[in-house]
């Protein structure tokens, strides 16, 4: 799909605390599936693999309670949030008792009183220096804020404390009005139900909805106000959002997953070919037009239908050949014997 996209804007990370390979429990099926896990800010992100720039699923630890060993399973630990607890599995001992200092010391932004060595130490105050920082700096740019008002916008933003890489590239945004959010979205229910847009006054961003529920069509937009550093989501008392990412992550966090991000797909023809109607029955074929270097007949003979060489005239042939063997050497001689004739006669001019 080749949708216009919004300027691009350079996207900055947060630089990640701790990293490695982790199982999370799944909440449903309840199994452990594997994921390279990166611990950024106060966030943890799960992602495929440790070269990918995207994630599959986060984790906020703002309202983090504690970590706690699960003597059920080896290796495993709990992450327990007001929210809710999840289960976690490191790959070793050592990588468990690192994970969950780590996820202490940005949650709860102390160094927990753990059996660590002296360099282990020295890396969690670093890392709580640099977090307390970033959340000095990520409240005063938030004071910044305006309350929303209606018929007032600001601009889009330029740059947030960070962003994900795929920022301005979201699969679910498209450039198109209300009116054709709402077509697009009828017309593709299977490729999902939530798309991104620009919204009526041009300066912010809107999210469209549709539901289909025993024959009702139902259809939702959600304005996004633009800040200086990230988005602001204007439902109940306003959520914000650092990245246009987030914005879709929490649409599908609330919903449970009920809305889907519309991603559809376009197909492209791989050979040149033309329609043409069979004269016989009226019915539309797709001639194949061979790309390759051609010369002019065969290429014309290509495009038409294929059809039989003609036989020869007998009494063509006839004429081209006397013409050939005749014609051609009468004319030859013609022109020698006026050639001599004019250089005797310049001969005898000069002789007298």
């Amino acid at each position: 799909m080749a949708s216009p996209r919004p300027a691009r804007h350079r996207a900055l990370l947060v630089p990640g605390y701790y990293d490695g390979y982790l199982q999370k429990q799944e909440t449903k099926s309840k199994k452990l599936k594997g994921f390279w896990t990166v611990l950024r800010g106060n966030e943890l992100f799960f992602q495929m693999t440790s070269r990918d720039p995207t994630y599959i699923e986060k984790i906020s630890l703002d309202n983090f309670v504690s970590v706690e060993n699960d003597e059920s399973q080896k290796n495993s630990f709990i992450l327990k949030l007001k929210s809710g607890d999840t289960k976690l599995q490191a790959v070793s001992l050592e990588a468990r008792e690192e994970w969950k200092g780590f996820i202490h010391t940005v949650g709860r932004l102390e160094v927990p009183d753990m059996d660590f060595l002296p360099g282990q130490i020295h890396r969690l105050q670093d890392v709580l220096e640099e977090e307390v920082k970033r959340c000095q700096k990520t409240a005063s740019s938030s004071l910044s804020l305006s309350p929303p008002q209606s018929g007032r916008t600001t601009p889009e933003p330029v740059q947030s404390d960070y962003d994900d890489v795929e920022n301005d590239q979201l699969s679910c945004f498209y450039k198109i009005s209300r009116v054709e959010a709402q077509t697009l979205l009828e017309k593709n229910v299977e490729f999902g139900n939530m798309l991104m847009r620009p919204s009526s006054d041009g300066q912010n961003l809107s999210i469209s909805t549709l539901q289909a529920l025993k024959n009702n069509v139902i259809v939702k937009h959600y304005r996004v106000r633009c800040a200086d550093n990230g988005y602001v989501i204007e439902i109940e008392d306003g959520i914000f959002c650092k990245s246009r990412q987030e914005i879709v992550d929490i649409f599908i966090e609330r919903t449970k997953g009920v809305l889907k991000p519309l991603e559809v797909t376009t197909d492209y023809e791989i050979n040149l070919s033309i329609a043409q109607e069979d004269a016989e029955s009226g019915e539309l074929i797709h001639q194949k037009i061979h790309t390759a270097t051609q010369s002019p007949t065969k290429t014309s003979t290509e495009l038409g239908n294929p059809k039989e060489p003609l036989p020869a005239d007998p009494k063509i042939c006839q004429q081209a050949k006397p013409f050939q063997s005749n014609t051609l050497p009468a004319l030859t001689s013609a022109f020698n014997k006026e050639l001599n004739m004019k250089l005797m006669m310049r001969r005898t001019a000069m002789c007298d």
